[in-house]
């Protein structure tokens, strides 16, 4: 991995859609459209098109929290009130559901979601936080672009487990905990089986949301009450930079190119900060 460069001391968050009934889940896919949750009202996607026309996409059936591209013309979206996770083919809008119980149980409410390389999807299962109950971690293993296969439980007992990534090396799975909040890593085995549970780096204050890599593996965590996007070097547990949105309700980012897209829920947004450095790969490789 190259030498990290310096990031900016300050950043101006420059403003790219509003009319967002509750911001979150942003994620591009490959021809630069930006997809995100609750346009206009909760239960839809919106979309972004390279070109600057702003629509309401589709209606999920559900309320969509956490989406990621699939590399393979499909959306992967936790289903927070539909209790699943589903993937949307863009092409057709056609909703598959690939999850919505394990050993016989249903979910509680999946929050985020993120893929390995290889197409797998973790995602994250905290309940309501109304309701606070322990939170779990699980991963489907993908045969095939929507084509489910084994889910299995890769941590539990967990407080609130919210945004989750996976590191640019496969290595590690890092989770935000959003009642605690901290961000914790697992190492990950060539099954995708999670051990080792370790605290990276501990918050001082409310909290914790949606997370992802940059290319030089700093993690960048969407800080929810704090208002701010905050960077992280994993390996030092140091915070490198807090970066004030417009509001506060700061819940997750996507990257397009050298800048982070960010759902800002306090002012009903997505917010563009113009960083210099890009995304880690995130998508995985088409089969």
């Amino acid at each position: 991995m190259a030498q990290a460069p310096d990031l900016p001391k300050t950043l101006t968050p420059y403003p790219v859609v509003a009319n967002i009934e509750f911001a979150e889940g942003p994620i591009f896919d490959e021809d630069g459209y930006l997809y995100f949750v609750n346009y206009l009202r909760r239960g839809t996607l919106g979309r972004l098109a390279p070109r600057g026309l702003v629509e309401l996409w589709i209606d999920t059936g559900g309320v969509v929290n956490g989406l990621k591209y699939d590399g393979n013309r499909g959306l992967i979206c936790a289903d927070h009130d539909g209790k699943r996770i589903t993937r949307i083919d863009i092409d057709r809008k056609l909703i598959e559901v690939l999850t919505e119980s394990f050993d016989g149980e249903p979910y509680m409410a999946p929050n985020d979601v993120c893929m390995d390389l290889k197409g797998n999807v973790y995602f994250t299962d905290p309940g309501v936080s109304a309701n606070p109950q322990p939170g779990a971690v699980y991963r489907i293993a993908m045969s095939e672009p929507g084509v489910p296969g084994a889910v299995t439980r890769v941590a539990e007992n967990l407080e609130y487990p919210n945004g989750l990534a996976i590191h640019p090396d496969q290595s590690r799975l890092f989770v935000a905990m959003s009642r605690t909040n901290s961000i914790v890593s697992y190492d990950l085995d060539s099954d995708g089986n999670a051990s080792n549970e370790k605290l990276v780096y501990q918050f001082p204050n409310k909290m914790v949301d949606g997370c992802q890599f940059d290319e030089h593996g700093r993690l960048w965590v969407a800080r929810w009450l704090n208002g701010t996007i905050d960077v992280v070097d994993i390996e030092a547990g140091e915070l490198l930079r807090s970066y004030p949105m417009r509001g506060d309700r700061v819940t997750n980012m996507c990257w397009w190119e050298d800048s982070v897209y960010v759902t800002v829920a306090g002012s009903n947004s997505i917010e563009r900060l113009d960083v210099g450095v890009r995304g880690a790969q995130i998508t995985p490789r088409r089969r």
